[in-house]
């Protein structure tokens, strides 16, 4: 387990204006990987990342064949170029309050997380490429076991 460090969890809660975008790479049991990029981002405690499962399909089959998933974050910040890697699940609104995984309660993840558009509505995507309506399904959680770097002098370095 790696804690995450405070700039890390900083960089992660940044929303609109350029801010947290995160690729979410999850790969199928024969290792056909899949990535996605997402907007809503943030950490959880100190060693959870959290997204906002708006229609994952590939995601959800990939993550029942492989539980672990990378998130690298995207920002327009310099020194910010890190891949987070550990286990990873999708919480669904179907979950029972009282399910637990990896240390963390689905009712109390998706009492905070679980209407994300409505707490954080994506302003800032311009009208002709934003969906008409934003139907979240979920949340994804991943347990932050390991933190690498893809800085091009250092590239897949561990970090945490």
């Amino acid at each position: 387990m790696a804690n995450l460090t405070e700039e890390m969890k900083d960089v992660l809660k940044i929303v609109g204006k350029g801010g947290a975008v995160v690729h979410l790479t999850t790969c199928s049991a024969d290792g056909v990987p899949n990535i996605v990029a997402e907007r809503f981002v943030t950490h959880y405690k100190d060693e959870y990342i959290l997204i906002g499962e708006m229609f994952a399909q590939k995601t959800k089959v990939n993550l029942n064949e492989n539980e672990v998933g990378c998130i690298s974050i995207a920002h327009p910040v310099k020194g910010h170029t890190w891949v987070f890697r550990g286990p990873c699940t999708i919480i669904s609104h179907a979950a029972p309050a009282n399910y637990k995984w990896h240390g963390i309660k689905a009712g109390e993840v998706l009492a905070e997380w679980g209407e994300w558009a409505t707490k954080e509505p994506p302003d800032e995507v311009p009208p002709d490429i934003a969906p008409p309506k934003l139907a979240q399904r979920g949340v994804i959680a991943l347990k932050v076991e390991e933190v690498y770097s893809y800085n091009p002098a250092e590239a897949g370095k561990k970090i945490l």
